[in-house]
């Protein structure tokens, strides 16, 4: 029951916003952080403590919206509040949901290791093959094994 509300909630903020719904079944559809930085805070106001401060690309969740501000689950299923400017949906987006990951040259595990970075490193998602993600970083396409990001493929 609590997933049907969770469910119902995203879609009438998704499509409050004027952003494609999500389909039943499908992933969780994520919006994207699009300022350099936002504050995830603890309710809907500058005036509410800040919870977290995240970079451009995280992905999050929208499940309510009150006014210009969206409460939003991140890669742990904890919730905050957004100002909605700082948020898009026209943008693909992954972070990194384990401890660390290797990003690689191509989608393979032979692959040379071009970084190992750590959980809630954000990239723009560019594409994929089975089992892989696309992701680009300042220009560099890249490659993640799709157990190590969020939200999945």
């Amino acid at each position: 029951m609590i997933a049907i509300k969770i469910f119902m909630a995203s879609l009438v903020a998704v499509l409050a916003m004027g952003l494609s719904a999500p389909v039943a079944g499908a992933q969780e559809q994520a919006l994207c952080v699009t300022a350099a930085r936002a504050n995830l805070r603890a309710g809907p106001g500058k005036n509410f403590r800040i919870n977290w401060e995240v970079n451009r690309y995280m992905p999050l969740v929208p499940v309510d919206r009150k006014g210009k501000w969206l409460k939003v689950k991140d890669v742990d299923g904890d919730t905050h509040w957004v100002f909605e400017t700082l948020v898009g949906g026209g943008v693909d987006c992954v972070t990194i949901s384990k401890a660390k990951a290797n990003i690689r040259k191509r989608a393979s595990a032979r692959s040379q290791k071009l970084y190992t970075v750590e959980k809630y490193t954000s990239f723009k998602r560019v594409g994929g093959k089975p089992k892989w993600v696309q992701i680009e970083y300042e220009g560099k396409v890249m490659w993640v094994y799709y157990t190590l990001v969020w939200p999945s493929p």
